[in-house]
């Protein structure tokens, strides 16, 4: 049995003591200065009787069983273990860095705060300080401030995105084929193709940084006439939706952190980051920002896609990671993870 101390370690102090985070696993420990020692000394495969031999302070059967805890904690990692391949498949492919792997990696599978429990939050909140303005005017200016022409009048595109609403409750209804349909092509469709000194580009419906298209789209059917209920891809490259191999049905509650009104929508559309399409162009680690802002123009035209046809999308990023991918991409790289989800129905009664 060889070990080495975990690769994806980070340090920093709090309350007068070193904390280690491995933000591969989510995992924190503290850190003593002897064992920041120990983890230096061990930084490459040391057999475990040599590591035996570089504590002579400790019996051979104490060392195996710390060793076996800092394991645990992800202070170390066994050669061969399922760890080890995801250490070296990050330092293989992973290209922007430390501070953008921790913020990636360390928000997987985060515990989201219950509707309740962020209403009780507000309400503490209020009651010490008052909220900041959630927006600013032009009183500022004395009354020099350029009226502009109305927006809405004799403008339908604004008028159809003043409609859009977020509403959490669902009709009995089954939504159809092309519904869903237009919602997809809105927001991932390819429209056409370009080319740069490396080949060919898709041209989509949303920008796309460097034209490298970073997101594949993944429907949970649940009551969509003309499919059957279940998990699906969708291929841009030639508008389809094809079956994916599970036949779990999962509560969507179960896949989007809880969000227990998501059990009553007809259909669910997952974004999957595949990040190494934008990583193969872009070294500087701020093209990772620039991949989730592209959810974002995804996400809004699906969303008026849905309401040109009386539904509503409601989108969120609570999301059960891990869930998900083992739902739709088993197989996943390292470099590929779901970023976003919106959900599509007929609106209900608004609360």
């Amino acid at each position: 049995m060889r070990v080495r101390s975990a690769q994806t370690l980070v340090f920093s102090r709090q309350a007068r003591e070193i904390v280690a985070f491995n933000f591969l696993t989510n995992s924190a420990f503290a850190c003593s200065h002897d064992l920041l020692a120990f983890l230096t000394a061990v930084d490459e495969w040391t057999d475990l009787d040599e590591v035996c031999s570089q504590i002579p302070a400790m019996r051979p059967d104490e060392v195996r069983t710390t060793v076996k805890d800092l394991i645990g904690v992800h202070a170390l990692t066994e050669e061969h273990s399922p760890q080890a391949e995801a250490e070296d498949e990050f330092r293989t492919n992973w290209r922007w860095g430390v501070p953008a792997a921790v913020f990636h990696f360390s928000l997987r599978d985060k515990e989201q705060m219950s509707l309740e429990q962020t209403e009780a939050l507000q309400r503490t909140r209020i009651s010490e300080e008052s909220q900041p303005p959630l927006y600013l005017t032009n009183e500022w200016a004395n009354g020099s401030a350029v009226r502009l022409p109305p927006a809405l009048d004799d403008n339908e595109l604004l008028q159809l995105m003043a409609r859009r609403r977020t509403v959490r409750t669902a009709a009995a209804s089954d939504i159809s084929l092309r519904q869903l349909s237009d919602c997809l092509f809105a927001g991932c469709g390819i429209t056409g193709k370009t080319t740069n000194c490396v080949g060919v580009l898709p041209l989509g419906m949303t920008p796309s940084g460097g034209a490298r298209n970073p997101y594949e789209a993944y429907v949970y059917a649940r009551s969509v006439e003309g499919l059957d209920p279940g998990f699906y891809h969708y291929s841009a490259a030639d508008h389809t939706l094809a079956r994916l191999g599970t036949n779990e049905m999962p509560l969507p509650s179960s896949l989007l952190n809880g969000q227990e009104w998501a059990d009553e929508m007809p259909c669910v559309i997952i974004l999957m980051a595949m990040l190494e399409r934008t990583m193969w162009k872009y070294d500087d680690a701020n093209a990772y920002r620039v991949v989730l802002i592209e959810a974002g123009h995804i996400g809004q035209n699906i969303m008026l896609a849905a309401t040109q046809h009386g539904l509503s999308a409601c989108p969120t990023a609570a999301l059960c990671h891990s869930e998900l991918t083992r739902c739709i991409a088993p197989d996943a790289k390292l470099t590929q993870t779901p970023v976003y989800a919106l959900t599509l129905a007929k609106p209900g009664a608004q609360a």
